[in-house]
């Protein structure tokens, strides 16, 4: 495979090489242009060939990341072919935005005919839903097309091909905080539901939003195809809400549902979490914390439990005292998370009684405290629900050490768990791949 795949680089190249000569000859082009030429043509043949030599392990992602390269120099052209031939390895397992972004390549390379051909995929995709219809519509790159006599039609059937796909949704309010409402959507199966829960945590970055169209289902479809009802959770959001509200609002969301449960059609004693990045660490937090139930609220919601029944979750932060290992502290890094945009996540603030503000906790105790009480590893116990991690073993973002440090814990305490560490993964769920698949068959084992 390897050979056949050199082979098809070296006929690329050939091709390549031959073209520029073509290209010199017909044009006139001086020896400064044709060297020019030539240098970007070796440059594109570089990074094709950078793409190849890491398919064994990761073609698809080598190919687009190569594409993105190209297209930052503006080489249209060069960028569609590299992602043509990231969806030709992914073949069906490609995402449906992966055919928008090759169509826009081509769009800006000129070739309006092989965008049309991508779209028209798009348009025939049971993958194919609302949010992504809407960013089609929406695409500056894809802006030429709307003088293309085809385009209105097909986007009318792309658009009609999403309404087809799209899941039953509702928006439910299941709190209320400083006068606002904290939402959650409800995703019911087309398959016959099976009266389980999944909750879906919409965090990154402790960031939580969507954008009102619909909740996009990539992420939970391998749910909604075996009859789950899935809920997709949003919460309070840094900057102006830091992680202990966030959890707190986590919290109140399966109270919710739980207490909900029969206008829900679910088992309250069937619900499983799922999240990824800062959406896994609320979800590990959740599932790691002691079951203190109020019997006496005067909310009937919160009289109920917020435990939840098994776990699955990405690459998530579980010890923000122990960053990458013993030594670095996330909670006390300022400059680096006002850097990188996190810094309000973890600005804790406490209310003060005597006037009548929330204050900002400075004391590098006191925040030590607050860091511990938010980082899962440290409540690890043998109650804790079944849980499935994966991380890749080349994540940028959150240190691999982050997972394996929180599974010791389980194994330790002896919780039911499975970790999968992905060989040259990086902070991207697609890297996850085909075991992040799996995770449904996770909740069907525990979820029983």
């Amino acid at each position: 495979m390897l050979l056949l795949k050199k082979h098809s680089f070296c006929t690329w190249s050939s091709v390549y090489l031959r073209d520029v000569q073509r290209s010199r000859r017909s044009n006139n082009l001086t020896n400064y242009q044709f060297i020019k030429t030539m240098m970007k043509n070796i440059f594109f043949l570089f990074l094709c060939l950078l793409a190849t030599q890491c398919s064994i392990a990761q073609n698809a992602a080598a190919f687009y990341k190569t594409g993105d390269s190209l297209y930052k120099l503006k080489e249209y052209k060069n960028a569609a072919i590299a992602y043509a031939a990231g969806i030709r390895e992914e073949g069906k397992a490609a995402a449906i935005n992966r055919y928008r972004v090759l169509a826009s390549r081509w769009v800006l390379a000129g070739e309006t005919d092989s965008a049309l051909y991508y779209l028209t995929e798009i348009a025939q995709s049971d993958k194919t839903n609302k949010v992504q219809a809407k960013g089609i519509e929406n695409d500056v790159d894809l802006l030429p097309l709307k003088n293309d006599q085809r385009w209105k039609p097909l986007l009318s059937k792309i658009q009609q091909r999403a309404e087809t796909n799209g899941y039953p949704q509702e928006e439910f309010v299941y709190g209320r905080k400083d006068g606002m409402g904290l939402t959650l959507v409800c995703i019911k199966p087309k398959a016959k539901p099976n009266g389980k829960a999944i909750i879906s945590v919409q965090s990154g970055s402790w960031f939580s939003s969507y954008n009102g169209i619909e909740i996009n289902t990539t992420e939970t479809e391998q749910y909604l195809k075996k009859g789950y009802t899935v809920f997709t959770v949003m919460h309070g959001s840094q900057p102006r809400f830091a992680i202990p509200d966030a959890v707190s609002d986590i919290k109140r969301a399966v109270r919710y549902i739980r207490y909900h449960a029969g206008k829900f059609n679910i088992d309250p004693d069937r619900i499983g979490i799922t999240g990824i990045s800062a959406g896994g660490h609320l979800s590990l937090v959740v599932a790691t914390a002691d079951d203190k139930i109020n019997a006496t609220a005067p909310d009937p919601v919160d009289r109920v439990s917020s435990r939840v029944q098994a776990i699955a979750v990405l690459f998530p932060p579980t010890d923000l005292l122990n960053w990458g290992g013993a030594g670095f502290n996330f909670v006390n890094a300022k400059p680096i998370l006002i850097a990188n945009g996190t810094w309000g996540a973890i600005e804790f603030r406490v209310y003060n009684d005597k006037t009548n503000l929330f204050e900002e906790v400075t004391d590098t105790t006191a925040r030590n405290k607050i860091g511990k009480e938010i980082s899962p590893v440290n409540f690890v116990s043998s109650d804790d629900p079944p849980v499935f991690i994966m991380h890749g073993d080349a994540d940028p973002t959150v240190p691999l050490q982050q997972s394996q440090s929180i599974i010791a814990k389980f194994i330790e305490a002896g919780v039911p768990n499975r970790f999968v560490m992905k060989k040259g993964g990086r902070h991207n769920p697609v890297d996850m791949n085909p075991e992040w698949q799996e995770f449904v068959d996770w909740f069907d084992k525990y979820l029983k």
